[in-house]
């Protein structure tokens, strides 16, 4: 979980505000609008159930190209979304993984829920990083690259 947020504080590290806001059309996100959509979708299938907290949730505000946020504040955003994760996973009693809750509809198991928001999370985080990479093209920073002798053969041995 820790290295999907520092994937994505690699990706803003490399853009700037318009970058961050970037569509490549009208009905495409775009990095900032993922952000916000991470954040509330995150905060909805996790935070909230682990703390039975009700959830107030505006999905439809996850998707406005709101670009009088700066990348600053999208980065703030994540921070506080990864410390309020980090606090709910510290603090949650794990015999209540199979409670029953209702999420968007749907009938899930806290533990269920869990699965599927961090499912979420890697793949809008891939989102991020090919819209920074398409962004940057070769100025793109890659994140990580096997070094040693043991990484390169498990890439190899993995294909």
């Amino acid at each position: 979980m820790v290295d999907s947020f520092k994937r994505l504080y690699h990706c803003m590290d490399q853009i700037d505000n318009v970058q961050s806001w970037w569509q490549a059309n009208a009905q495409m996100n775009s990095i900032g609008m993922l952000i916000t959509h991470l954040c509330g979708s995150f905060r909805q299938w996790m935070i909230s159930i682990m703390n039975n907290e009700v959830d107030a949730r505006n999905r439809l505000a996850e998707f406005i190209n709101n670009k009088n946020i700066n990348k600053e504040t999208l980065v703030k955003l994540v921070l506080k979304l990864e410390s309020d994760y980090k606090t709910a996973i510290d603090n949650f009693d794990t015999s209540r993984f199979l409670e029953q809750r209702r999420i968007q509809g749907y009938k899930v198991t806290i533990m269920s829920a869990n699965i599927r928001a961090l499912t979420h999370l890697e793949g809008h985080i891939g989102q991020i990083v090919l819209l920074t990479r398409i962004q940057l093209g070769d100025a793109y920073k890659i994140f990580w690259t096997p070094k040693t002798p043991e990484e390169i053969s498990a890439r190899i041995l993995k294909r």
